[in-house]
C-alpha cells in the first residue's frame, strides 16, 4: 500500500527541525487580515506552531493518555508522495497541493504516529475526503511512516503501521482548506502484534484495535491544538 515512496522522503531529525523544516515555502510571509488568516496558517505559522513540540488530549474526560513528543519533521511534500495511495487520489482530486508531517512518539516509547496536515481547495472539499476516510470507515494507515534517525523514531516503518484516519480541521466560520491524516502503529520489530500463540489468539486479534483508538485519540487532539493556534491569531 505504501509503495517505495516512503523510502526516499525527506526527513529532518529532531536538533535540525526548527531550523530546516518548511524552508521551501516559509521564505516569507502571506500579509492577510486576521479574519482570512486560517487559510494561510500552514505557511505563515512557525514549523513548531504547526506541529507542537508536545501533543495531549486534554478533551478527554477519562484519565489522561501520557501524551506524544514530537521526534522531528519533514520537509513539505506534494500530497502523492505522502498519503497513502488511495487517501492521495481522492485529496488531489480535491484540490490537494502540500502536506506537511510530524513523526511522535509516544512517552512511554512504546508507539509511534505520522501526523499531516493537508492543504486541498476549500474547506468543503477537506470534508469530502474526511468523509470518505474518516477513522469510524477503520480505513488503517493513512500517512506514510516518516522515521527521525537518531530518535525514538529511527525504525518507525510501514511494517509497524497498523491504523489511521482522517479529521476535519476547523469549522466554518473560519473555513480553514485542511485535513489532518495519521498513521500509528507500535515501535516494537521484534513480534508480530494482533498475532499471539495458542490459547491468546483471541486476545491478540484485539491489539490492532487499541491502535485505532490511539489514531482517533491523537486526530481529536492535533486537530484542537491547530484549531487552538490559528483561532489565537
Amino acid at each position: 500500500m505504501f509503495g517505495t515512496l516512503a523510502v526516499v522522503l525527506g526527513v529532518v531529525p529532531l536538533l535540525l527541525a526548527g531550523a530546516l523544516t518548511f524552508a521551501a515555502v516559509k521564505n516569507h510571509r502571506i500579509q492577510v487580515s486576521n479574519d482570512a488568516f486560517a487559510a494561510v496558517a500552514w505557511h505563515n505559522l512557525r514549523s513548531d506552531e504547526v506541529f507542537p513540540d508536545f501533543l495531549q488530549d486534554t478533551s478527554l474526560a477519562r484519565q489522561q493518555p501520557p501524551g506524544w513528543s514530537r521526534q522531528g519533521m519533514a520537509k513539505a511534500s506534494d500530497c502523492s508522495q505522502a498519503l497513502a495511495e488511495e487517501l492521495a487520489k481522492a485529496a488531489v482530486a480535491q484540490g490537494c497541493t502540500t502536506a506537511l508531517q510530524a513523526t511522535y512518539v509516544d512517552i512511554g516509547g512504546e508507539m509511534a504516529a505520522t501526523v499531516a496536515l493537508c492543504v486541498v481547495g476549500s474547506y468543503q472539499q477537506a470534508g469530502a475526503v474526511v468523509a470518505q476516510f474518516d477513522v469510524a470507515s477503520a480505513p488503517g494507515p493513512m500517512v506514510y511512516p516518516v522515521a527521525v534517525p537518531g530518535t525514538a523514531a529511527a525504525g518507525w516503518n510501514k511494517k509497524l503501521a497498523y491504523a489511521g484516519g482522517t479529521h476535519a480541521v476547523g469549522l466554518s466560520t473560519n473555513s480553514p482548506p485542511y485535513f489532518v491524516a495519521i498513521t500509528v502503529g507500535p515501535l516494537d520489530a521484534r513480534r508480530q502484534y494482533g498475532r499471539l500463540p495458542g490459547d491468546w489468539a483471541i486476545s491478540g486479534r484485539g491489539e490492532r484495535k487499541v491502535y485505532q483508538g490511539v489514531a482517533d485519540d491523537l486526530l481529536g487532539a492535533y486537530a484542537r491544538a491547530f484549531d487552538m493556534t490559528v483561532s489565537g491569531r
